[in-house]
């Protein structure tokens, strides 16, 4: 198919850009110029993002050049376990809470300024990203229980090939599992998105509200170099949250509309269109995990300056190294050009 030969290259092509710019967000963001609550949350929402593009890729290259994915027991391991309870459901969901904690910290942060560092937010966001992945990671635990590995072997070809059964214990309690899943899926995927949408949108007033009453008030330059200094962090944030936002957006609502309608399940009417737009949505995804680095790049000039920085000092150690290196060289030809 046309749409799969275009599709799959590109997903390889934003899969590149994306891991890159990935690393250099968290990079960045560890220097000591950049370090703050909001740089924690950064840090945590691109790790997360690197794991579920990693393993994503990762299972899907090796199904690539497998000649049969299905027989490798490992691949089925990776595949499950790793890939999917790991990289989409504890991970990428997890990715959605901490985008609207990150939010909440910045909405705060501009509707009371001087009690933001007292904030649980701001004041403790490395424990927070480590509750919001544990949330995610106990809520999903329930699909540890789901399937189970199973090696078999297919009369008619006599090929061993792996199965995903379901558990006696998952049968036992489908309906509460089943439950459990779709609360999941609800609250940490549908209701975070909305809630981010919400989220921005009361930013946005509040950075208008704020703007117009600092003009109102007379300040130092010290207070107004802090003030300008938030309101930069906060409108460079809120980009990245709305570019993100716009870009997850799209596979969350294929994945509810393949739901709701059955037409669109495997081998059923629509069940190629739905692969051709899911693999585009997913390509938008991959996609949203490396576009935040642009806005950081053009909406903060301090991510800029200490890009700069970052690039020069290692440019410097580089020419430090290579100095060393010469003089090495030059002294032992010098020894040897004495007769030593």
């Amino acid at each position: 198919m046309l749409a799969e030969r275009i599709l799959q290259p590109m997903k390889y092509a934003f899969t590149v850009l994306a891991i890159p710019l990935a690393v250099l967000n968290v990079v960045i963001f560890s220097r000591r110029e950049m370090r703050c609550a909001s740089g924690t949350y950064v840090i945590a929402l691109n790790v997360g993002q690197l794991f579920y593009v990693v393993t994503t890729t990762i299972r899907e290259v090796w199904a690539d050049v497998s000649d049969h994915e299905f027989k490798e027991f490992s691949w089925c391991l990776f595949s499950m376990y790793v890939s999917l309870y790991g990289g989409l459901l504890v991970v990428k969901r997890g990715s959605y809470v901490i985008l609207c904690l990150a939010s909440i910290e910045r909405l705060y942060a501009v509707i009371r300024p001087l009690h933001v560092k007292n904030f649980l937010l701001s004041k403790r966001p490395l424990l927070c990203v480590l509750v919001a992945y544990g949330v995610s990671a106990v809520w999903h635990v329930y699909y540890l229980s789901v399937f189970r590995l199973v090696m078999a072997v297919i009369p008619e070809t006599g090929e061993t090939v792996c199965l995903f059964p379901e558990t006696d214990l998952y049968l036992k309690t489908k309906e509460v599992n089943d439950a459990i899943g779709l609360s999941a899926k609800i609250t940490l995927s549908y209701i975070s998105l909305a809630l981010q949408l919400l989220l921005n949108v009361l930013t946005v007033w509040a950075l208008r509200r704020h703007n117009l009453a600092a003009r109102q008030v007379q300040s130092s330059a010290n207070e107004e170099a802090k003030r300008q200094q938030e309101r930069q962090l906060t409108i460079t944030l809120l980009g990245a949250s709305v570019c993100f936002l716009m870009l997850s957006l799209p596979n969350v609502f294929l994945n509810l509309l393949a739901k709701a309608f059955p037409q669109f399940h495997p081998g059923n009417k629509y069940s190629n269109l739905f692969e051709v737009v899911e693999q585009f949505s997913y390509n938008l995804t991959v996609l949203g995990c490396g576009v935040d680095f642009f806005c950081y790049l053009g909406l903060s000039s301090k991510f800029r300056n200490t890009l700069r920085q970052f690039f020069l000092s290692r440019k410097q150690r580089s020419s430090i190294q290579e100095s060393k290196i010469q003089t090495v060289v030059s002294d032992v030809s010098d020894v040897q050009s004495s007769g030593f």
